[in-house]
């Protein structure tokens, strides 16, 4: 008999990798929960009157997790389970992922692109407006920004590596051909 889904896949890879994408078809699949750090992050922004740019996001994100770590916003999530299956987009601290690997059937799922294809998605095909106008050395440049540094050591510490350079259908058959394996 296959074993359920974990109670929490938690989303990891570079900008523009393709995180959000694969987060939001396991909400629509397979009826996660997002747990978007951003979007908190984003709400206490707007709350304060702040545009959430990148830059102002970067800054809250910082200040925050220097201050309370890195784990606070995965502390909080699991004191909440009883809202259901999760899917974290954004997975960025060796302590954030520990505080979920205390989840028994916790899982990392990473995602990675090219950084070529990653760069032309930021500035093509950005609905969120995030990138729009940036140059390739600013887009680089993220790699080097707090919450990015960690990100290629916990890549290698995925659960599952997709690499997101086909379709939009070939990303779903990927993530699809991960939870069936994740389930055996």
């Amino acid at each position: 008999m296959a074993s359920e889904l974990p109670s929490i896949i938690g989303m990891v890879g570079p900008i523009r990798a393709g995180k959000t994408t694969v987060t939001k078809y396991l909400v629509e699949k397979y009826g996660y929960v997002s747990a978007s750090n951003s979007d908190i992050l984003r709400r206490i922004l707007a709350g304060m009157g702040i545009e959430p740019d990148r830059k102002s996001l970067g800054m809250l994100g910082d200040s925050i997790f220097k201050v309370l770590g890195n784990d606070i916003i995965a502390r909080y999530r699991l004191g909440n389970l009883h809202m259901g299956r999760i899917v974290v987009d954004g997975i960025r601290y060796p302590d954030e992922l520990a505080r979920y690997a205390e989840v028994s059937d916790f899982k990392l799922l990473a995602v990675t692109a090219d950084p070529d294809l990653r760069f032309c998605r930021a500035v093509g095909e950005s609905k969120e407006f995030k990138d729009v106008g940036i140059s390739r050395e600013a887009f680089d440049s993220f790699a080097h920004s707090r919450s990015e540094l960690d990100v290629p050591s916990l890549v290698l510490r995925a659960d599952g590596v997709i690499n997101n350079e086909g379709g939009l259908q070939s990303l779903k058959q990927k993530v699809d051909q991960t939870l069936n394996a994740w389930r055996s």
